[in-house]
């Protein structure tokens, strides 16, 4: 498993290449615009210089939950695993041999007490109001939610499903078996971040 943060700001316009994408992902672009481009040809780069073979061959689909994903043959293995998360001025994306979820917040003023009432667990819930309901608690839940739902394919309402305590850095599963990685970083000063997956 590995990462790659980058600042969107500092990547340089030739890196968007539309030659690189699919027809479908050249009309999202046109729609979306010039960072979904650069995001769309960073990742494909990424994936060609990981698997050692061109970007602009490399197909790609969206899982039954809508996950983007590497194609394969019926019957065979996905080759490498990817996921992307992007807040603020920052871009993440992350690969590994088993399906793979990351998640980058920027710190900033939310209603913490209700988003953590509405979509965490009892146990984060009662940590988080413990300790005063703090800003930086809060992220870093939040990033191990979105990563460990992304991880699985699955939507923000399902993340109860994982109860799990997030105390001093550490993450701990409280129900099931836990990712063989599952651990918080720190992309930037004032962001949190988050993976899971199976790789060891």
């Amino acid at each position: 498993m590995d990462y790659l943060v980058v600042r969107l700001s500092e990547l340089p316009s030739r890196l968007a290449d539309p030659a690189l994408l699919s027809a479908d992902e050249r009309r999202e672009a046109e729609r979306r615009g010039e960072p979904y481009l650069l995001v769309r040809s960073l990742l494909r780069r990424e994936l060609g210089r990981r698997l050692g073979q061109p970007p602009a061959q490399l197909r790609l689909r969206r899982n039954e939950h809508g996950k983007p994903e590497l194609d394969a043959a019926p019957g065979e293995d996905i080759p490498l695993h990817f996921n992307i998360s992007h807040s603020g001025e920052l871009l993440c994306l992350a690969f590994a041999h088993s399906p793979i979820g990351v998640d980058i917040e920027k710190h900033r003023a939310r209603p913490f007490d209700k988003l953590a009432k509405r979509f965490m667990g009892e146990a984060q819930l009662e940590a988080f109001r413990a300790r005063g309901c703090p800003a930086d608690l809060f992220f870093d839940c939040w990033c191990t939610m979105e990563a460990l739902i992304k991880r699985d394919g699955l939507s923000l309402w399902q993340a109860r499903r994982y109860p799990f305590t997030c105390e001093q850095g550490r993450i701990r599963l409280l129900q099931g078996e836990p990712p063989r990685c599952l651990r918080l970083f720190t992309p930037a000063p004032g962001y949190s971040g988050a993976v899971a997956c199976d790789d060891s």
